[in-house]
């Protein structure tokens, strides 16, 4: 089988530059080292050589081996894959002609990268880093959950605004129709939450922003009161600007019938808020969105998070994972339909001006 080595990539800015410049022989930035440089189609250096798109594939912090990654190439280009440990500079790396990584074989902190193949243009890097497990991060008190609790010291905020609140249908007692009370510290009382209903959704604005610094940045808390047997889910989002939102990728590896109680465990999903029972935020790390398009064209600066959106899952099975897997959760008609957010801790945040992040 064809290898290629790292070594030979004709032309990968650094990481934290806007565009993929051709050419440039500076060396890539160990993931999370700064931001990805722009797709091909965004700004470029004047003459530079347009790179290739960049493959993309789900990146969860935290990853069940038992996962496959498949990558796609936007422009429909053949792909080359290589995994190696995390702490390996990328020049170690093996590429193998192939747009699959099984995870099977793989555990702990591994890094994957990807790039495509086509011929006329330096190749652009899909770099990740993911925690290979060989499940998704489990409810406490398992010592291998990342969930963190309403009074955890690491929680250096919370969030202080609401710039809207789209309530779906199936919220019909007003108590819970109050998007208030899903700012500043959550805790262990299941009504001081604010219901989603299906479908529906909330964004909430924060003091200082949000930063990707060392490990998770910021945890979002629902008032599930039984555990890992009726947890309502949503997708989490993230904005700089207040208007353009990069989406956490999920997993949703459980094999439920939708009904009234159905859920998943939190060992079986990732990604997704509300995977722990109240009192416990579901974690999540910036780091995971630096191959986002828009994170990588510049749009959302991972560096100054605003805004944080939770958008319910309406777990009839009609809402597909990241991996294109069906999400069931608990079905409800109201009073309290859908995902009930208590509120998000903030882990990282900027400093003052000038001062950079945390």
């Amino acid at each position: 089988m064809r290898q290629r080595r790292v070594g030979g990539l004709g032309a990968i800015a650094s990481l934290a530059l806007a565009a993929v410049a051709c050419g440039n022989s500076a060396p890539l930035p160990a993931a999370g080292d700064g931001a990805p440089g722009q797709d091909a189609g965004g700004p470029s250096d004047a003459g530079a050589v347009p790179a290739c798109s960049v493959p993309l594939a789900p990146v969860l912090s935290v990853i069940a081996a038992a996962e496959v990654l498949s990558f796609v190439a936007p422009d429909g280009s053949p792909v080359e894959t290589a995994a190696l440990q995390a702490a390996a500079p990328a020049s170690d790396a093996v590429f193998q002609p192939g747009s699959s990584v099984s995870l099977a074989a793989l555990s702990g902190l591994t890094r994957v990268l990807a790039r495509a193949t086509a011929a006329g243009c330096p190749a652009a890097l899909f770099d990740a880093v993911y925690d290979v497990r060989a499940t998704y991060a489990p409810a406490p008190p398992d010592p291998a959950t990342t969930a963190v609790a309403y009074d955890d010291p690491r929680i250096v905020g919370w969030a202080t605004g609401v710039d809207s609140y789209l309530a779906g249908p199936g919220v019909t007692d007003a108590h819970f129709s109050a998007p208030e009370q899903a700012l500043g510290p959550a805790g262990t009382s299941t009504l001081d939450v604010v219901s989603l209903g299906n479908g529906g959704s909330i964004t909430l604005t924060f003091d200082a922003p949000i930063t990707d610094g060392e490990g998770w940045d910021f945890a979002v808390y629902e008032n599930s009161f039984a555990s890992d047997l009726f947890l309502e889910v949503g997708f989490v989002e993230v904005s700089s600007d207040g208007t353009h939102f990069a989406r956490f990728d999920s997993a949703f590896a459980a094999a439920v019938t939708p009904s009234g109680n159905a859920s998943g465990t939190a060992a079986q999903m990732g990604g997704l808020a509300g995977s722990y029972m109240i009192g416990y935020g579901t974690p999540f790390d910036l780091a995971a969105l630096r191959n986002a398009p828009m994170v990588r064209q510049g749009v959302v600066d991972l560096a100054s998070i605003k805004s944080v959106r939770i958008v319910d899952i309406v777990g009839d099975g009609t809402t597909l994972d990241s991996f294109g897997r069906p999400i069931v959760d608990p079905l409800s008609s109201g009073p309290t339909a859908g995902f009930d957010l208590d509120g998000i801790a903030v882990l990282n945040t900027a400093r003052s001006p000038g001062a950079g992040g945390s």
